[in-house]
């Protein structure tokens, strides 16, 4: 199915709208703050809020049957979302009997979506009418027969039926012969592979047809016995991989390259092979577009900013799990609350001074190691880094667009942050964490990439004290050099040295303008986790 932009924005407004940012480290391959545990929560989120607001809109795009098998699939309890006082499973439930009594005006593909809701929802009654409607439709042409179009509603038909465990209760056969008969036949290389429909001669490539049908057929034959199957299967994989772009991402034509690029992520695990294994010529995985492109600051999903999108992260998610030998995750009833990521242990930090303070930060998801296993202790910190993390650890409410556009008024390189960094950034700037840096013209520059020093540190650590702790009182500063601590940061200074945040050296220095290490920034924001937490 095509998935159209929504929208159009001012330039500026939509490059920033469009960074993403802080996504789960376990899969992560650049910047360790890059990470964020909760990434599949923001997408049941999304989800809930959605609902919450607009109801059950039985298609892809919205909150219907499709979008809650995916939810039930991944664990989620959605037993207290309500919309105008109807639970989500009772408004699908409806939806469902509705597209029975319409069953010749609704298509094949929304009816096996129906059918897999029903089968999840334990309606035996339902599921029985809706796999009859479909066995009574099915010819050699599949479901149905409305011209060339109509391979985007059987293709996923057969891919969900196959998915639920029932294409054995239709035409197995018939199915076969279907998905086979619709792969491109011609002689065009660049459509080799895939399947899509033909339209006054001209063959349009699906993505999403085709890794819908390298599914299906898959587990028609998951042994490979079948070479009709087999060759289909390794033709239709090597054009997905042909449209993979240099950021690990994948997009045929006009779609949403997140839902595509998830697609590859759910198709590739399946059929047993490692999404992180596909890379581009830059090195980067589906995974990786995955975990630093795919969540928007005001926390939809994609381009197209809707349910889909956020459903087939989860999707994605749940299939990166089961990899990884887990079990689907719980995730929250409400769309508010969030889990905690699993403890991380670093092979770098056994024995280290912080190991603790290391380890703790990681499993509160406020730092988080590399893709290797390493933590890097002793790499110097950036402002980018080190305001994701204290963003973390306040927990605060989601950015607005007038967040985002507030950040891109206030600093002459708001555009160079990092999409994983920005939302981070935009808190920063909203709840008075930081300021920027004066130039000569008279405006402000965020520098993103800067390294850290003590000082500014206790600049920020002092602002989170006196926003969660109250007003504090600063300690009388001792120390050998306190003529090199700056007047901006003395009071802050005095603060995080009174709450036993930060101390002198054993030479009794400070050291002001000291980069902060990665060890030394775990320490510090667990010291004061510690006395916000407990408060």
């Amino acid at each position: 199915m095509k998935t159209k932009f929504l929208n159009q924005r001012l330039l500026l407004v939509t490059i920033l709208s469009c960074f993403l940012t802080l996504l789960p480290a376990v899969f992560l391959s650049g910047r360790a703050e890059a990470a964020d545990p909760q990434l599949a929560d923001r997408a049941v989120q999304y989800i809930g809020s959605e609902y919450a607001k607009n109801g059950i809109i039985n298609a892809d795009m919205g909150v219907g049957s499709h979008t809650f098998y995916i939810l039930t699939r991944a664990g989620v309890d959605v037993s207290a979302w309500k919309y105008d006082g109807v639970s989500l499973r009772d408004a699908v439930i409806s939806a469902i009997n509705s597209d029975i009594v319409n069953a010749d005006q609704v298509s094949a593909k929304l009816l096996a979506q129906d059918l897999a809701a029903a089968q999840v929802l334990g309606q035996e009654s339902l599921a029985s009418q809706l796999l009859l409607v479909l066995k009574n439709r099915q010819d050699i042409e599949g479901f149905d027969k409305n011209g060339p179009l109509s391979v985007y509603s059987n293709v996923p038909a057969f891919e969900i039926m196959s998915r639920i465990g029932l294409i054995g209760q239709v035409d197995a056969g018939l199915a076969r012969s279907y998905i086979l008969g619709k792969q491109y036949a011609g002689a065009e290389d660049k459509y080799r592979g895939s399947w899509g429909s033909t339209d006054n001669g001209q063959f349009y490539a699906d993505f999403m047809a085709t890794t819908g049908a390298v599914r299906m057929l898959h587990r028609m034959d998951p042994g490979g016995s079948d070479a009709g199957i087999r060759e289909a299967v390794q033709n239709g994989l090597e054009w997905i991989k042909r449209q993979q772009k240099a950021g690990g991402n994948f997009v045929a034509g006009m779609d949403d390259t997140l839902i595509d690029t998830c697609d590859v992520i759910i198709t590739l695990k399946e059929l047993g092979i490692d999404p992180g294994a596909w890379v581009s010529s830059e090195g980067k995985s589906a995974v990786d577009y995955l975990m630093s492109e795919a969540l928007n600051p005001d926390g939809s999903f994609g381009q197209s900013q809707n349910v889909m999108d956020a459903a087939w992260v989860l999707w994605a998610f749940r299939a990166l799990e089961e990899e990884a030998g887990e079990q689907p995750q719980e995730h929250p009833v409400q769309p508010a609350q969030q889990t905690q990521p699993a403890p991380q242990a670093f092979k770098d930090t056994v024995g280290h001074w912080a190991e603790d303070s290391i380890s703790r930060s990681a499993e509160k998801g406020i730092t988080a190691g590399y893709s290797d296993g390493t933590f890097k202790p002793e790499v110097q910190v950036t402002r980018n880094e080190i305001v994701a993390m204290m963003v973390r650890l306040l927990k605060p409410e989601p950015v607005s667009s007038y967040d985002v556009q507030l950040i891109s008024d206030s600093f002459t390189d708001a555009s160079d942050i990092p999409r994983w960094a920005l939302e981070a950034a935009v808190v920063a700037l909203r709840d008075g964490l930081i300021s920027g840096y004066p130039q000569q013209n008279g405006s402000l520059s965020y520098e993103g990439d800067r390294v850290v020093n003590r000082a500014e540190l206790s600049v920020m650590m002092a602002r989170v004290i006196e926003m969660k702790l109250g007003q504090a009182a600063p300690k009388i500063l001792d120390f050998t050099d306190n003529d090199l601590i700056p007047d901006w940061a003395g009071r802050a200074v005095g603060i995080v040295y009174a709450k036993g945040i930060a101390g002198g050296y054993p030479d009794r220095t400070f050291r002001a303008e000291k980069p902060v290490t990665r060890a030394e920034a775990a320490f510090m924001i667990m010291r004061l986790a510690d006395q916000v937490e407990n408060k």
